[in-house]
């Protein structure tokens, strides 16, 4: 009767312990337990080192409630202050008069047909490059793609339903043993036995595997001359089974890393798209502009061809008087020059054209098409606020490369953490408790699990360390190593980023100057030909060394004008670099980024 007892004590203390584990390990496995000795994603000094880097480069600035903002400005230059009275006069005369219309002359396209313009403004250019450049419709795939990757490591946590079946046929000699002159049992082992298994599998976040599974084993012997009770014997159990790392492979942490790490790597890609949209806006601004110049450029040596043919025809009526042969062929070699200037000027329009139409991809406007783009908008030279310290901040804060930097870093801190977690030995809990009954009929055996008269345990401790640790050592350093290096790259992304904003805004400056510096040369060449307009009126015969004279200022007025309007335009291009080296390119233009899963637009 004792014995009895102890035996009962002992199957209590049993369940106890099994029951005592799979409580410990489920609260482990569902409430995320974490490893003492795994250091935190984004520790203390990381953030120091981080917050360092943009303090090197800022430290030296003046704080931004220190008031130090600033306009680009220009005052009137002498020239300009000189002939203020003649302004309005003055900005008439010469090519492409500010505020005129540009109607150059095209001539037929390449299909022989007349020129065929559509009207488009920089608003319009911008949105629908934005959606429909090509560049930026491949780049807008990626973050649809990076979220499946999340959505498989995910995965990984999935419960997985299983199955299966076998069949065990047995037909062979055996040895019989002899006690005394008798014979006990048979000389064949015969039998056959069919085992079903179902079940549940489910690895958790902490590491472990739980597994939920029943089995029913149907088992007839064969053998003459020995039987069996019951035959056939029908064997039911129901399993619960853990398997749980307790070191290396422990923790939430640990095994969400892969995780985290699509995380990553899907936001990555989100930046990327931001950058080649902030790259693309800008380069849809630069091609406008340069559009814009191309048209005012062709007007202009349209206009050097007509005043041109003027002097020309001049000389040509006073070839019997006082015009040498030399003189009038040099006045028609100056037209005929000027004429293959407009030439080219055409087809700068049409080239500068087409490279607008491959960034904004429109439908309505096919590269293959012979429809030219006519800019709606004028040029602006509209004064810039600026504040140094806050333009670093903003770009800072905002470019796609630093963020992503950002990202590099917190995936070499994973990668770190995962390399230390793996320098720990190996030490593994594994516990199963199983429930079984038989009988002669499948019924009945599942019947006898409610009794619970027969529970098999199994608990086990795996401990495991390769001797020297070395892989796991190299490892460690290594990914030290690659985090230092995500730091540095970190430092240059963000020197980069300085370097392009303080570069755009003192191009912006520069420009802004020099679209006063360049419209004053342009009032002076324009009052240099009024006054020989004026001595022409009054003079009572054309000389050829004039007329000459009035080629040459002409000449001077056009490529002074020309430089007035390269001057806005290179002001509208770096004032839309600024706006991309500091990453408000998209806010600047009311363009708000939405990812989502594109999939369906795109698979077929």
């Amino acid at each position: 009767m004792a014995r009895r007892s102890d035996a009962v004590t002992l199957q209590a203390m049993a369940q106890r312990t099994i029951l005592t584990v799979l409580i410990v390990w489920i609260c482990c496995a569902f409430g995320g337990c974490q490893s003492p000795f795994l250091p935190m994603r984004a520790d203390e000094l990381l953030r120091r080192r981080i917050d360092a880097a943009v303090e090197h480069e800022l430290g030296l600035l003046p704080q931004e409630n220190q008031n130090r903002r600033f306009i680009t400005s220009q005052p009137p230059g002498e020239v300009e202050l000189a002939l203020a009275e003649r302004r309005e006069e003055l900005d008439t005369i010469g090519p492409a008069p500010i505020g005129s219309p540009v109607d150059p002359d095209f001539g037929a396209d390449l299909t022989g047909a007349e020129q065929v313009e559509v009207a488009l403004n920089l608003r319009d250019a911008i949105h629908t490059a934005v959606e429909g450049n090509l560049g930026v419709q491949s780049s807008r795939l990626q973050p649809a793609i990076s979220a499946q990757d999340v959505i498989a490591a995910e995965a990984a946590f999935d419960a997985i339903f299983f199955g299966g079946v076998d069949v065990t046929k047995t037909d062979q000699p055996s040895t019989v043993p002899i006690v005394g002159i008798t014979t006990i049992g048979t000389g064949i082992s015969a039998s056959e036995r069919y085992r079903y298994e179902t079940g549940l599998r489910k690895l958790t976040r902490s590491g472990g595997t739980v597994s939920l599974s029943t089995d029913l084993t149907r088992s007839q012997n064969n053998a003459p001359g020995i039987s069996f009770s019951p035959d056939p014997a029908y064997m039911a159990a129901v399993r619960l089974g853990l398997t749980q790392p307790l070191l290396r492979g422990f923790g939430k942490q640990v095994n969400t890393a892969t995780i985290h790490l699509s995380e990553n790597a899907e936001q990555s890609v989100v930046e990327q798209l931001r950058s080649e949209l902030l790259t693309v806006i800008s380069q849809t601004e630069v091609a406008y502009w340069n559009l814009v110049f191309a048209w005012s450029d062709l007007v202009i040596q349209e206009w050097l061809v007509s005043v041109g043919e003027e002097v020309r025809d001049v000389l040509d009526r006073r070839r019997d008087f006082d015009t040498k042969p030399a003189q009038f062929a040099d006045a028609v070699a100056t037209v005929e020059q000027r004429k293959s200037n407009v030439i080219l000027a055409r087809h700068q329009v049409r080239a500068a054209s087409d490279l607008l139409k491959v960034l904004i991809n429109d439908p309505r406007l096919p590269v293959g098409s012979e429809i030219l783009i006519k800019p709606s908008d004028e040029l602006v030279e509209v004064p810039v606020e600026y504040d140094l310290r806050e333009s670093l901040t903003t770009a800072i804060s905002n470019r796609p490369e630093i963020k992503q930097a950002l990202l590099a870093i917190d995936d070499a801190s994973i990668r770190q953490m995962l390399a230390n977690n793996l320098r720990l030995p190996r030490l593994d809990l594994s516990a199963e408790i199983a429930y079984s009954g038989l009988n002669d009929d499948p019924g009945s055996s599942f019947s006898e699990l409610s009794d619970a008269d027969f529970i098999d345990y199994v608990l086990g401790i795996n401990f495991e360390i390769p001797i020297g640790n070395r892989e796991a050592e190299a490892g460690y350093r290594r990914s030290r190593l690659q985090r230092t290096g995500t730091l540095i790259s970190y430092r240059q992304a963000v020197q980069q980023v300085v370097l392009e904003v303080k570069s755009a805004l003192r191009n912006v400056i520069t420009n802004y100057q020099l679209i006063q510096a360049r419209r004053s040369f342009r009032i002076a060449q324009a009052e240099n030909l009024r006054t020989l307009l004026v001595e022409e009126e009054t003079m009572a015969g054309l000389t050829p060394e004039f007329l000459n004279l009035k080629f040459q200022r002409q000449s001077g007025l056009a490529t002074a004008r020309q430089q007035e309007i390269q001057a806005i335009v290179n002001f509208d291009q770096s004032v839309a670099e600024l706006y991309r080296a500091m990453g408000t390119g998209l806010k600047m233009n009311n363009i708000n980024l939405e990812v989502g899963d594109h999939t369906d637009g795109f698979i077929p």
